[in-house]
């Protein structure tokens, strides 16, 4: 994953989770509106963890390459 579209994906993954987070609170349990709000919490933390998880194995093995590299070139 490109670091921008790590960083895009991040941001909406965090924004859809403080939105939703949001009117939790206040809203009645067992209600429709509320069950929905839970899904959203849970779908967004699931989707940042996959994000966050991406990004960091990602740089994992771009570390790996670079040192590779410089292995190779000396």
């Amino acid at each position: 994953m490109a670091p921008v579209v790590g960083r895009i994906a991040f941001n909406i993954g965090v924004s859809v989770l403080i939105l939703s987070l949001i009117p939790l609170p206040f809203l009645p349990v067992g209600s429709p509106e509320f069950i929905v709000d839970v899904i959203a919490v849970g779908a967004s933390t699931i989707f940042l963890v996959f994000v966050v998880w991406d990004v960091r194995r990602q740089a994992r093995l771009s570390g790996r390459g670079r040192k590779r590299d410089k292995g190779q070139q000396e």
